[in-house]
């Protein structure tokens, strides 16, 4: 097929409705517009990407405290602790489960596999879902590396639970399109919110809010299309296909008698959110920068422009328009600061991106036919009318951790080890340790549990009931050492508890203090 008659092929696929979808005996050809998923060069994307992951031991030491958190809850996991119950996480049962499997073979190894697969998945769907929207498989393609990209930069070093739910939120995605074209019967919803359970069984509190948006969405759909008993429905499949996924596998917290724990936790980033928070301004200047520095504000008010186009592009342009500001704000009203943050706002930016460099959508319908595609447009456009801001942007995300590690942190990395051997040579398996740090780094390396569900005072902590927790639970548990960080401010009942029941240990430490119980 010559380049004119291709054309004329997608525009008309681009402007069919879904009904025509549906009926068309031109259906099966020009299905074939599309070129097939380039599976392999997703994989070996994916393999690159996971390369990066803090599960490296060459990169463990640039964990964030998030990370270094899910880190030791794999292998706390391995040695009997139980999720929610030991180890306090807002992650959902199904990546502690990964996490645990990864620790009980091979090491971490197994995990940074897991990881290899879910962005193969990921990538794949992104893929579909792009390709069938702007019908441009060259287009689809950029999009899936500009989201490895992304994932190697907001998300450095990996092992967040964000990255293990995306196969679930992009399939998700590409099965609304799916829909919105005609292409799947009612009855497919059950399959649809089995994979919602399964996404909110790895991430639940960013599971909860894409599904409800989705949920309104069809809501929306279905009303103005009149279908509102096929719409009820549809809600009605989607609840059976959660209920046969999330029951038999949530029951698990049910009869280690964590769930009520779990459900407490899995809401923190609700209980946490304050717009009025002293960190507001900071956050506010530094997410700021990152979302129109990587074209995510263009991207955003470009979308306003409607325009004609099918319905499954006009869905998704509903879903990113609302899903990305929200999704945005709550980065915000969080007191724990990173660039994995943004994680969450990938789906929606990425969907918005896709239809800001989908070039044919500005254009009229003589140029769309008559135009020879590029393999560099959209790229160019990406990054010229950011006046190539996203290069500075990334260049920033990978410098950052390596800067901070081996330039700024001035050994603060060696004697946290030290520290660690000392705890491993003057303790048992038995005695339990506290870090009272920026990281959870401690208990891994020095091979000892932690005596307080919240492994560190710099995470989880936004909450005055969090707070009061982990000083009453560390007053109960009395560890045996506890490492103070002199940049992390003691509470001042801890610090008396430390002064009356413990006594320094003479180590040769700038950045810490390690105490030992008397």
């Amino acid at each position: 097929m010559n380049d004119k008659n291709q054309q004329e092929n997608v525009e008309i696929l681009v402007s069919m409705s879904a009904e025509t979808w549906q009926n068309t005996s031109e259906r099966r050809r020009l299905e074939k517009i599309i070129e097939p998923v380039p599976s392999l060069k997703l994989f070996f994307w994916s393999i690159l990407v996971s390369l990066t992951s803090v599960i490296n031991p060459l990169l463990t030491n640039l964990a964030t405290n998030l990370q270094s958190q899910n880190l030791y809850a794999g292998w706390a996991l391995t040695q009997g602790e139980v999720a929610y119950a030991n180890i306090y996480g807002t992650s959902g049962l199904l990546y502690y489960l990964v996490s645990w499997l990864g620790n009980l073979f091979l090491g971490q190894l197994l995990f940074l596999l897991f990881q290899v697969v879910a962005l193969t998945l990921a990538g794949i769907y992104l893929f579909q879902t792009i390709s069938q929207i702007t019908v441009r498989s060259g287009l689809a393609r950029q999009i899936t590396i500009l989201f490895y990209l992304f994932v190697v930069t907001l998300g450095f070093g990996g092992t967040y639970s964000m990255i293990f739910a995306f196969p679930f939120i992009f399939r998700s995605l590409y099965h609304l399109v799916k829909y919105l074209q005609g292409r799947v019967r009612d009855e497919s919803f059950i399959r649809f919110g089995m994979v919602g359970a399964l996404a909110f069984l790895i991430e639940p509190a960013f599971s909860l809010f894409f599904y409800s948006l989705t949920t309104l969405f069809l809501l929306l759909y279905s009303i103005a299309d009149k279908r509102k008993a096929r719409g009820f429905y549809q809600l009605l499949a989607g609840l059976l296909g959660f209920s046969l996924v999330f029951y038999p596998l949530g029951y698990y917290t049910v009869l280690n008698g964590s769930f009520g724990v779990a459900i407490s936790q899995a809401t923190y980033v609700l209980e946490a959110f304050r717009l009025n928070g002293n960190y507001i301004f900071d956050h506010l200047l530094y997410y700021g920068l990152l979302f129109l520095g990587l074209g995510f504000a263009t991207a955003l008010m470009t979308a306003f422009a409607f325009k004609e186009e099918p319905t499954a592009a006009r869905g998704m342009r509903f879903i990113g328009l609302l899903g990305l500001p929200i999704s945005f704000v709550g980065v915000l009203g969080l007191p724990e600061k990173g660039a994995y943050q943004l994680l969450i706002t990938l789906p929606f930016a990425l969907l918005l991106l896709a239809l800001w460099l989908d070039t044919g959508g500005d254009r009229d319908g003589h140029e769309r036919r008559h135009r020879k595609p590029t393999k560099t447009s959209s790229w160019n456009r990406y990054l010229g009318k950011q006046l190539f801001l996203p290069l500075l942007a990334i260049l920033y995300l990978l410098a950052y951790p390596f800067v901070n590690e081996y330039i700024l942190s001035n050994g603060v990395s060696a004697e946290r080890n030290l520290a660690a051997q000392h705890i491993r040579e003057n303790s048992t398996s038995k005695d339990s340790i506290y870090a009272w740090d920026n990281t959870a780094s401690l208990y891994k390396k020095a091979q000892r549990l932690s005596a307080v569900s919240l492994l560190s005072p710099s995470l989880y902590t936004g909450t005055e009931e969090n707070r009061i927790f982990l000083r009453n639970a560390l007053n109960e548990a009395s560890p045996k050492f506890i490492l103070v960080n002199k940049d992390v401010k003691l509470f001042s009942d801890v610090k008396k508890k430390i002064s009356q029941d413990y006594e320094e240990v003479n180590l040769k430490l700038n950045h810490f203090k390690l105490y030992q119980i008397k």
